[in-house]
C-alpha cells in the first residue's frame, strides 16, 4: 500500500512539474515572470484558479499542513527546479520554500492539485479540509513563511 501511495505521489508531482515545465521552456536566467495559473469558471464555484496547462483545479488548505501521505493525494503546485522566476496569472501569487523547490502560493496559502480530479473536474472541495482556490479581490496578505508545512 505504501509503495502504491509513493508511486502515486511521485507520478502526481512529476505531472505538476511537467505541467509547469512547458510554460517555462526557456532558461530561468532569460525571464523573470512565468504564468503558472489562470482563472477559470467552474460550476458551482464560479471563478477559481487552475493550472495553465491541463487546467487542473487548484486548492489550498485553510488550516493545518500537508506532508507525507497527504502529498500523495494533494500534489503541491511547484516552480520548476532551479527557477527563480516569479509566478504570474493573477495578483497575490508568491512562493514559499518546499524542500529544494518553491511552492506557488495564492493570498498566503500554498496551492495544491487533487489526484481525485480528472481534467477540469472539481472533486476535492471539502476533502481533507482542502478548499477550492476561488479568485478574490482586495489587498494581498503577507507571503507565507518558508518551510515545508504551514
Amino acid at each position: 500500500m505504501r509503495a502504491a501511495t509513493a508511486a502515486v505521489a511521485a507520478a502526481s508531482l512529476t505531472a505538476v512539474v511537467a505541467d509547469l515545465s512547458a510554460a517555462q521552456a526557456s532558461p530561468a536566467a532569460t525571464h523573470k515572470k512565468v504564468q503558472v495559473v489562470k482563472v477559470v469558471t467552474r460550476k458551482p464555484f464560479g471563478q477559481m484558479l487552475a493550472t495553465v496547462k491541463g487546467a487542473a483545479s487548484l486548492y489550498y488548505l485553510p488550516k493545518g499542513s500537508c506532508s507525507g501521505e497527504c502529498l500523495a493525494i494533494w500534489p503541491p503546485l511547484v516552480m520548476r527546479k532551479g527557477s527563480t522566476a516569479t509566478p504570474t496569472g493573477v495578483t497575490c501569487l508568491s512562493t514559499a520554500k518546499f524542500g529544494r523547490l518553491r511552492q506557488v502560493t495564492y493570498r498566503g496559502h500554498r496551492l495544491y492539485t487533487f489526484t481525485g480530479d480528472s481534467g477540469t473536474s472539481v472533486n476535492g472541495n471539502g476533502e481533507g479540509g482542502f478548499a477550492v482556490a476561488k479568485v478574490k479581490s482586495g489587498a494581498c496578505p503577507k507571503p507565507v513563511k518558508s518551510g515545508g508545512g504551514w
